[in-house]
């Protein structure tokens, strides 16, 4: 039975899509279509960019020959259509669930899968580097890179773009699905495009080049002067191409939702047998109206059914806002994510202090600097996982020269959905080597706004860090003499254990708490909400631990290795040892950053840092 979906369910390998008749194609593309609203809608995960580019999938799977030929996507979030024609259409109803199907590409998913990203702008890297191996192996081989325009912004695109040689079987796609980067648009430009592509064009070039260059005594001057007239008289009309002034031969604009053109462009890309730029624009969203409309919305949404709930996102964009109408000097940057950080409300309400600097998260931490040196307060939200991207940045011209500048550090924690490439899980490690630099983890809206009014006032390097959830609320805290530390016990209590923790994570130590309470083992909690610099935290933690606490724990949702419990530990060892004289202490933290979930366990379990994991260490513990 083929069900609603005929030709579709056909389709097990890219072999079965070649062998269809190519009048099919459009039907195809509307089943497809169909296929991600039914599938996405309920399972969460980028809808708008996938139906962009179904005519385009289909047609690089029945031109090229995967995964022989490299089909590279950029950051892998547009590859659903490429991951239904390659064998894994069955697996649909697991994307992005716990041991399911990844939501980008993922080398060990599948041979088709040639390289693995969940960040922008890596493509053009990758596919030099397959072309250029396949060259010095004498491979026939094709790489073509899938870029979306917005990638352009990052300047990794255009460090790999003048890195490549146009002798290398190189296709670079520009899927432009929302701004314009070229000025060759229009019919004139299309007609162009199509003449341009076609292969008696290409023959014809070819041939005209060989005969005139083969011409004694003149012809290769008169090629010479034949090829720079041409590309005059064209930049006369055109004006320059940035592709073409770099070297490589340019195809394009054209329509990229129409799969015969699409086809077409890719064939004559293919025959050119050098380094082709193909320039196609797409439609976001493309047959799903709500997606037409508004494809920000549905850029990447929920599982069906997840409440709405109020996140660390929106809270801090309004925190921010209030805190700019109060003082002029605040500046708010985004790496082209402002609507997902929360800071829409801040761009409508002061766009000469809002900048969106693209993809480009080193350039945005070095320009908060500049801002920063120049008496502003800039706060820089960005998600944790992109952040590791200015790391040089962060040392080189933040840190070395103590400026006020602000992180606000989004996606803190686990992913459990994106997978390893979006766990912000090795900022708290990075960031902590920084010197001067401190470091929040407010875990309720109301702390949030004091640790971000805090990092404003401060006049060095801070990070406020949060989930991608909403508060964590259920507990009673107690304060402390530190503003930014507290207690789930009060000072005359004595508990057996103490664990310390931050973020999210403390909603597995508060399961851990009421499981060990069934088995008469008391355990209390020291909450940080800030946990750096780590010898100040220490000192102020060491205090609060009781006399006859058995054991410390610290636990925490980031790496081990060079994590806040690894600093904070050795930090109450060495300037405040008798507050765990006679203590075993023990952390747990994550052994390996790339943590792939499994089936029927939560992220934590995979991770080694759940409820059940803290009572297991802590029964051990007191028993050694």
């Amino acid at each position: 039975m083929l069900g609603k979906y005929p030709l579709l369910n056909q389709i097990n390998s890219p072999a079965d899509l070649k062998r269809m008749d190519v009048s099919l194609m459009p039907r195809l593309a509307e089943e497809i279509r169909a296929f991600l609203v039914e599938k996405v809608t309920e399972t969460g995960g980028h809808l708008a960019s996938n139906l962009g580019v179904v005519e385009l999938s289909i047609a690089l799977h029945r031109v090229f020959d995967t995964p022989k030929d490299h089909i590279i996507f950029d950051v892998g979030h547009q590859s659903y259509v490429h991951k239904l024609l390659t064998g894994r259409r069955d697996e649909f109803d697991t994307l992005r669930q716990p041991g399911g199907l990844s939501g980008f590409t993922r080398r060990s998913e599948s041979e088709h899968d040639a390289f693995g990203a969940g960040h922008s702008s890596t493509a053009i890297s990758a596919a030099v580097g397959f072309a250029e191996g396949d060259k010095i192996s004498g491979s026939d081989a094709f790489s073509v890179a899938v870029v979306g325009d917005g990638a352009f912004t990052g300047g990794m695109v255009h460090e790999a773009l003048n890195n490549c040689s146009a002798d290398l079987k190189l296709v670079v796609i520009l899927n432009e699905n929302e701004m314009s980067i070229s000025k060759n648009t229009g019919a004139f430009a299309n007609h162009i495009a199509k003449i341009r592509s076609s292969p008696s064009y290409l023959h014809t070039k070819s041939r005209t080049g060989n005969v005139v260059s083969h011409i004694p005594l003149v012809g290769d001057a008169l090629y010479v002067a034949m090829r720079d007239t041409k590309k005059l008289v064209k930049n006369m009309i055109f004006s320059s191409n940035y592709f073409e002034e770099m070297g490589l031969f340019y195809l394009g604009p054209a329509n990229g939702n129409d799969y015969f053109a699409v086809e077409r462009l890719l064939l004559a890309a293919k025959e050119k047998g050098e380094s082709v730029i193909l320039h196609l624009k797409t439609v976001k969203g493309k047959g799903y109206a709500p997606a037409e409309q508004n494809p920000s919305a549905y850029h990447g949404i929920a599982p069906a059914g997840t409440p709405s709930v109020r996140n660390f996102s929106a809270e801090m964009g309004d925190c921010l806002l209030r805190a700019a109408k109060k003082d002029k000097r605040i500046c708010a940057i985004t790496a082209a994510m402002g609507d997902s950080t929360g800071l829409a409300p801040f761009q409508r309400a002061f766009p000469e202090r809002f900048f969106d600097v693209g993809i480009a998260e080193q350039h945005a931490a070095t320009f908060a600097a500049g801002l920063a040196a120049e008496g502003k307060k800039p706060v820089f939200a960005v998600y944790s996982s992109f952040l590791q991207r200015a790391y040089d940045s962060l040392i080189h011209d933040i840190g070395l020269q103590g400026l006020g500048v602000v992180l606000c550090v989004d996606r803190a924690g686990l992913s459990a959905a994106d997978g390893a490439t979006h766990h912000g899980i090795l900022d708290v490690a990075f960031l902590s080597q920084i010197k001067g630099m401190k470091i929040y983890a407010p875990i309720t809206f109301a702390s949030l706004d004091c640790s971000l009014t805090a990092a404003l006032a401060d006049n060095c390097p801070c990070a406020v860090r949060y989930p991608n959830s909403g508060e964590i609320t259920g507990a009673e805290w107690y304060p402390t003499n530190h503003p930014f530390i507290s207690t789930s016990f009060e000072a005359e209590d004595a508990p057996q254990a103490v664990i310390f923790t931050y973020g999210k994570v403390v909603n597995e130590a508060l399961k851990a708490v009421r499981q060990l309470k069934e088995q008469n083992i008391s355990v209390g909690i020291v909450l940080l909400e800030q946990i750096a610099p780590a010898y100040d935290i220490a000192l102020a933690a060491a205090e609060l631990i009781p006399e006859g606490c058995g054991c410390v724990l610290y636990l925490e949702e980031g790496i081990r290795a060079g994590g806040a419990g690894m600093l904070t530990l050795d930090a109450m060892l060495r300037y405040a040892p008798d507050r765990l004289k006679d203590k075993k202490t023990s952390i747990l933290a994550i052994d390996d950053c790339y943590v792939h979930s499994r089936k029927n366990e939560t992220i934590y379990e995979t991770a080694g840092i759940s409820a059940g994991h803290v009572s297991e260490e802590i029964t051990r513990l007191l028993q050694a």
